[in-house]
């Protein structure tokens, strides 16, 4: 899970901004931690598509209900997909927090899947 912080750090200090909170470390740490409690997470696959990229809808899970996801991405990602370029797009409720990049290695199973459509 500390490879969240870094992506959540600047969204999690305007937040406390906006709520007009001293930026301590165990306000930080509490806010960080709600934050995560109350997020999705959307997976995409980078699909190349001639000269493009189209971002193939994959999965979005609450964060709570994806330990395996915090505890190691790589390995979230290899697991069920497969290899290939992915993204994920982190949001705090219906707030875009962050994105991030992923290559995982092996076979790209995630070819044969049903591409998930998310509004």
């Amino acid at each position: 899970m500390d490879w969240l912080w870094p992506l959540y750090r600047e969204y999690v200090r305007k937040e406390l901004d906006w709520r007009d909170e001293a930026q301590t470390e165990s306000a930080l740490r509490a806010a960080f931690l709600g934050a995560l409690a109350e997020s999705t997470a959307t997976l995409y696959v980078m699909e190349p598509i001639g000269d493009t990229i189209r971002f193939r809808g994959l999965g979005r899970w609450p964060l709570p209900d994806a330990p395996e996801l915090l505890a190691d991405p790589h390995a979230f990602i290899a697991d069920r997909f497969g290899g290939g370029k992915f993204k994920i797009n982190f949001h705090h409720g219906a707030t875009f927090v962050c994105t991030h990049n992923f290559r995982t290695h092996g076979e790209d199973r995630w070819r044969n899947m049903e591409e998930l459509v998310f509004e």
